[in-house]
């Protein structure tokens, strides 16, 4: 009688979903049950993107093949999008371009990550963002149009960047410097920019701490931005925007940064979950009230000590993969979970050529570098945010432990 291999299903290819396949395969190697479970991972494509590196506008190197290593390891891959998931019969219906698939698993992991939250503002169609891949190249694409025709159409010179907490603050400070490349690549002629930064509440940056936030000033200040606190758009056109308070700015680009939100998938589980919609996970990752579904990445509300909770950030789901596969392997099989613990926490803030802020650990407190931090920042999303070559290597480095940051 042939043994049915059990079933892991991943549905994310984010660092989140990554990992986990690749820490599932590590595990499922080192309790010696490779051959009796089977791994398959859905994605809408076969890359993984680097979405932290997505604020750069240039599509260029932001994203790495999915089947360079999951094939080789034997991880099968759906591209599709998982749309409907049934907890009760361990089922997930998944769209690709052949139709509909029903997927029976022993396991899940929801690694699914997260998108902006749609907005019924009117108009909200004409707005661009910088959340996705194909959203980058549309941005791109769309200031390339732009620059083609010198800016000089009303409105093209001035972008609106809504929103100002890490990803409006390096849209803004950084979205002259791109328009001047492409102004000088596709005509030459000298336009005169004008970055506008609305903000709904009364300051900018409030989730930046005090003893940074002068500095933000500063460099804000220094690119002449302008920063328009307790103002909200009312109206967006195809070339203007309306605020609430009647004003109207000529534009036609505008940044949205608002409203990161989990997947729409977890709407399909029960439970505690936070202000984000990220299900509230226990200390081995797993969702309460479910014995076969771990959530990881920024589907995930999760703490890894008393005091603080995980943060949406690619830097948590690369952490929270390598513990959700090796979890649930040794679920699937019996043994023993690993608990997570917090990693520590980097999170740099590009703020455009030359400034370049670190933030360190929980307070994010911020410090001003020079050219040589700059770098360290390009190493850190250019270099660490990939996976080794070497597959092996990558396998080796998807055990679960705690890193070194600083």
């Amino acid at each position: 009688m042939i043994k049915l291999k059990k079933q892991l299903v991943i549905i994310g290819g984010g660092f989140a979903g990554f990992w986990s396949a690749i820490s599932a395969i590590r595990e499922s190697r080192e309790i010696q049950k490779r051959g009796e479970v089977e791994i398959t991972l859905i994605n809408p494509d076969n890359y993984v993107t680097i979405r932290a590196r997505l604020n750069e506008l240039s599509s260029e190197g932001l994203r790495f093949e999915l089947d360079k290593y999951l094939k080789p390891l034997g991880v099968h891959q759906i591209i599709g999008r998982a749309e409907i998931i049934d907890p009760q019969k361990s089922e997930i219906a998944v769209s690709t371009a052949q139709g509909i698939r029903n997927l029976k698993y022993d396991y899940l992991i929801l690694a699914a990550g997260s998108s902006l939250q749609v907005s019924n503002l009117p108009g909200i169609a004409h707005t661009f963002n910088v959340d996705s891949f194909d959203n980058v190249q549309r941005l791109e694409n769309h200031i390339i149009e732009l620059g083609s025709k010198g800016f000089r159409e009303e409105g093209a010179a001035t972008f609106v960047v809504v929103g100002s907490e890490f990803k409006g603050l390096e849209a803004a400070t950084g979205i002259e410097q791109k328009a001047r490349t492409i102004q000088a690549y596709y005509s030459g002629a000298k336009a005169d920019f004008r970055i506008v930064l609305l903000e709904g509440r009364n300051q900018v940056a409030s989730q930046i701490s005090k003893g940074c936030w002068q500095y933000i000033q500063d460099v804000i200040g220094s690119k002449n931005i302008e920063v328009m606190s307790n103002s909200e758009l009312a109206v967006i056109g195809p070339a203007s925007v309306l605020l609430s308070n009647g004003e109207r700015i000529a534009t036609r680009t505008v940044i949205w940064t608002e409203g990161m939100v989990a997947n729409f998938l977890t709407r399909f589980f029960t439970g505690a979950r936070d202000g984000l919609n990220r299900l509230t996970v226990d200390r081995f990752l797993k969702l309460p009230g479910y014995n076969n579904v771990i959530a990881a990445g920024n589907v995930a509300h999760s703490f890894g000590d008393n005091e603080h909770s995980s943060l949406m950030d690619c830097q948590y789901a690369q952490f929270e993969g390598r513990w959700a596969g090796h979890n649930a392997i040794n679920d699937l099989f019996n043994a023993p979970l690993h608990e997570y613990v917090q990693p520590g926490y980097v999170n740099c803030v590009d703020l455009g050529e030359p400034q370049t802020l670190h933030a360190n650990d929980w307070e994010r407190a911020m410090q001003k570098r020079r050219y040589d931090e700059r770098a360290a920042e390009e190493h850190i999303n250019s270099v660490t945010m990939f996976p080794w070559q070497d597959i092996e290597e990558t396998v080796k480095a998807s055990y679960p432990e705690i890193p070194r940051f600083g």
